[in-house]
């Protein structure tokens, strides 16, 4: 297999667990806070949660503490690849219709990176919650990032 191949592997895998991450949360509670997975050495995906008792409110500080927490890895080279993802709303619709996004930051330790936003719609939930929430992912649009994990 080679290096982009490899790569584009390990992007696409922490691309599918943020998807199926979000899907679980939102189908559960309506909404979700942001949240980061890396893989290690061995490419074995790791949950990024923060080791604090008083997590902020604030989803954007969340965040921000996630980012510190997984550049801090990075530098230590616990990690070879990262991907952060939070809840934006899209300044113009998706193809089908869908406003609010997941939007997944993914960086591999060789400089590939990438911001994939994955429009979504909510439905269902009604009734007490006694029917379920059906979640809808649309065609997910992948932009250049900008790398701020592993840069030196």
């Amino acid at each position: 297999m080679s290096e982009d191949t490899q790569i584009r592997d390990d992007a696409n895998e922490l691309l599918n667990i943020s998807v199926n991450y979000a899907r679980r949360m939102l189908r559960r509670y309506g909404e979700f806070g942001p949240f980061a997975f890396s893989l290690d050495e061995k490419r074995e995906l790791v949950n990024e949660t923060t080791p604090r008792k008083d997590l902020p409110p604030d989803p954007a500080l969340l965040l921000e503490l996630l980012q510190q927490q997984i550049t801090e890895r990075s530098h230590k080279k616990e990690i070879i690849a990262a991907a952060t993802a939070a809840n934006v709303s899209l300044s113009k619709p998706s193809a089908e219709g869908f406003t609010d996004a997941l939007l997944v930051e993914i960086e591999h330790q060789n400089g590939y990176c990438v911001k994939a936003f994955v429009p979504y719609r909510i439905g269902g939930g009604q009734l007490f919650r006694l029917l379920p929430r059906h979640i809808r992912f649309g065609a997910a649009q992948i932009q250049d990032g900008v790398a701020r994990f592993f840069a030196q």
